[in-house]
C-alpha cells in the first residue's frame, strides 16, 4: 500500500478540491506523509528543487485535472511552457514506476492525447477517476483506496474497530490504569505508614481513581487506533 502521496494540481483551477483531498489523506496517513506545496514546503526552499525530491519519495502521486488545468497563458497553453512547474510534475511522476493517478475535478475530462507535448503524453493512457462536488465523499473514498491499493468497496479506515474490540482495549486501559492506581496506593502506605486518603483527602483520591480510570480508558482506545492504522498501511 501507498505511504507517501504527492499532490500535483493548478492552484487556480483545483486548489479547493485537492486541498480537501489533501486533508482526508492527512487524517488517515498522517502530515508528514502527503505533500502538498502550501502546506509543504518552508520559507527559503528551492521550489523546483523540493518538489522533485519529494516526487522522488512518493509512492503515488495525484494529478488534480480541472476544467483550467490545459487554461491559455498568454495565448499559450501553459502545459506546453517547458518552466511549467504542473508540466515539471507530471512529467518526473511518469517517468517513475509509481501509481500516477489523474483526478478529475467538477465534470473536467482528460485532456487529448495531442493537446499535451511528448513528456506528459503517457498522463492520458493511465485510469482516471472523478471527483465531484455532488459526490464528494464517496469519490474521495475511491481515489484513497486507489492510493492504499485496496478494493474500492473494502476502505478499511471506514472500520473504526469492531464495538468489542474496542471495549476490550478500554477495559485493558482501565485495567493497568487501576492496577497503577492500586500499586501507588500500596506503596504510599509502606513508605508513609497511613492510607492514601489520609494523606491528600477522600476527594482528591476519588478524583485522582476517576481521572486514572478515564485516562486508562484513553490510551487503550489510543492504542488500538494505532494497531488499526499500523495494520491499513502495513505493505501488502
Amino acid at each position: 500500500m501507498a505511504k507517501r502521496v504527492f499532490i500535483s494540481y493548478r492552484r487556480e483551477d483545483t486548489a479547493p478540491a485537492a486541498g480537501r483531498v489533501y486533508d482526508r489523506l492527512c487524517q488517515l496517513l498522517s502530515k508528514p506523509n502527503v505533500f502538498f506545496d502550501v502546506s509543504t514546503i518552508a520559507g527559503g526552499e528551492i521550489f523546483d528543487r523540493k518538489l522533485m525530491s519529494e516526487i522522488e519519495r512518493s509512492d503515488a502521486v495525484l494529478v488534480f485535472i480541472g476544467k483550467s488545468w490545459l487554461a491559455s497563458d498568454g495565448g499559450r497553453v501553459r502545459v506546453a511552457e517547458p518552466g511549467d512547474y504542473v508540466r515539471a510534475e507530471v512529467s518526473a511522476a511518469l517517468q517513475r514506476s509509481v501509481l500516477v493517478l489523474p483526478v478529475l475535478v467538477d465534470g473536467a475530462r482528460m485532456p487529448q492525447p495531442d493537446q499535451l507535448p511528448d513528456d506528459i503524453r503517457a498522463i492520458t493512457s493511465r485510469n482516471a477517476l472523478p471527483l465531484r462536488h455532488e459526490s464528494f465523499d464517496d469519490d474521495v473514498e475511491n481515489i484513497v483506496a486507489a492510493v492504499l491499493g485496496v478494493a474500492a468497496g473494502a476502505r478499511p479506515w471506514d472500520d473504526r474497530g469492531r464495538l468489542g474490540i474496542k471495549l476490550g482495549y478500554a477495559a485493558a486501559g482501565l485495567v493497568a490504569a487501576v492496577t497503577a492506581l492500586i500499586v501507588t496506593a500500596v506503596v504510599h502506605f509502606w513508605v508513609a505508614g497511613r492510607p492514601l486518603s489520609a494523606s491528600i483527602g477522600e476527594a482528591a483520591t476519588t478524583l485522582l481513581l476517576l481521572a486514572g480510570a478515564a485516562m486508562g480508558v484513553v490510551l487503550g482506545l489510543g492504542y488500538e487506533a494505532r494497531q488499526r492504522k499500523k495494520r491499513l498501511l502495513r505493505p501488502s
